[in-house]
């Protein structure tokens, strides 16, 4: 029996629950109004390290250890991670878990990373191929300045309301054994995470982890 009950649209038999969250943030968003939802706001753009893309590696390795802690969940019980970023070859996500020894899945979805990340999954989970697993993105402005725009060194101005491409967080989703309230997932280009409205693109952008537990949504 096929689970697809629309063009884009999945009925789960065990939808999955979140865990734990995290976000981890630079200074600009650490003035705006989200401020309190942020589990870590940094005042150094470098992370202590010497390049962009390397504070992102940082940036995206510390999100992951505050899930962790957070849901109180070892690495090792990871069955999967899915997670993207915005570098060439996800290189971000990429150097973030090379030595985690969690099977690591890249994605590239650009501003819908974090969703995609969320669908895949939670279908992985309903589907009886995993038990927990970590959704998780990033985008540091540095770095996707330097990819998609003019690099920082050029000395470009930018007008007021420019994006600010910046941002992560981290989920870890868990299976549940009892049906779910909520079971429809929509797997459509606009399934975007984060808070309509915001002004600031890397607020879109975090991480979610799931795993086995008892109730509902």
């Amino acid at each position: 029996m096929t689970k697809k009950i629309g063009r884009q649209t999945l009925k789960l038999q065990y939808p999955p629950t979140i865990a734990a969250t995290a976000a981890v943030v630079g200074q600009k968003e650490g003035q705006g109004p989200l401020k309190r939802f942020f589990d870590y706001i940094s005042y150094d753009s470098y992370f202590g390290e010497k390049t962009w893309e390397k504070a992102e590696t940082a940036m995206l390795k510390q999100c992951f250890s505050l899930c962790c802690d957070k849901g109180k969940v070892a690495p090792k019980e990871l069955d999967f991670v899915f997670s993207g970023d915005l570098l060439n070859q996800c290189v971000g996500s990429a150097f973030a878990m090379k030595d985690s020894n969690i099977p690591y899945f890249g994605l590239y979805g650009a501003c819908s990373t974090m969703g995609e990340a969320l669908t895949l999954g939670a279908m992985t989970i309903d589907g009886g191929f995993a038990s927990m697993v970590c959704a998780l993105t990033s985008s540091h402005f540095c770095s996707s300045e330097r990819q998609y725009r003019f690099p920082l060194e050029y000395g470009g101005q930018r007008a007021p309301t420019a994006q600010w491409t910046v941002g992560l967080g981290r989920c870890d989703t868990q299976k549940q054994r009892k049906r779910a309230v909520h079971h429809a997932l929509d797997t459509g280009q606009d399934s975007r995470c984060g808070h309509k409205g915001c002004k600031q693109h890397g607020q879109r952008h975090g991480s979610l982890g799931i795993r086995n537990a008892q109730g509902s949504l």
